[in-house]
């Protein structure tokens, strides 16, 4: 009887460390582009990427993500309206929406039973995003070299509760409203 908690206890923690895994990194796979990037975590040895669905340069509408078993999708809600965007992954549906009409420099992410705002730290400046929530913890993310956005480092101190999708979803608006479009 022993034997067999122990053995549930140590699959609930394995299973626990699988889930808990955190982002710390995003580049960008080319140097001239910004339709390929991969995706680092606290375990080096699992590398993810993010691509533009389609590599047209003229179309900037959906994207998708894998790493290790998670996947999933991004899309704008509306055709080629950058101010709404939807990602499915893990049986999540997460919304994001630009606070102000218009101006891309603040979101209110959404799964319908958590709500985060992301923004800019600075105002103007693109290059610093966080979200600092009270309940739910912060998350910090800045490109290493000051207006270079190829590369970006990842403090994530959020809850447990908030899902791997809400954070990609973070981790997406803050590179795609940071880059140029060309």
């Amino acid at each position: 009887m022993v034997m067999k908690k122990i053995l549930f206890l140590l699959i609930t923690f394995s299973y626990f460390q699988l889930t808990a895994q955190k982002l710390t990194e995003i580049s960008a796979k080319y140097n001239d582009a910004f339709v390929e990037w991969e995706l680092y975590t606290d375990d080096s040895d699992d590398v993810g990427m993010l691509n533009m669905t389609w590599q047209n340069p003229d179309d900037w509408s959906q994207w998708t993500y894998r790493i290790g078993e998670k996947t999933g999708t991004i899309k704008t809600k509306w055709n080629k309206d950058f101010s709404q965007w939807e990602l499915r992954g893990d049986n999540k549906i997460i919304t994001a929406q630009m606070i102000w009409n218009g101006d891309p420099r603040q979101w209110r992410i959404t799964d319908n039973t958590i709500t985060l705002e992301l923004k800019t730290k600075w105002g103007n400046q693109l290059t610093e995003w966080v979200v600092d929530d009270n309940n739910k913890g912060q998350f910090y993310m800045y490109m290493d070299t000051q207006n270079d956005p190829r590369d970006w480092q990842i403090e994530d101190e959020l809850d447990e509760t908030v899902s791997f999708p809400m954070k990609m979803a973070l981790v997406f608006l803050t590179m795609f409203n940071s880059v140029p479009k060309k």
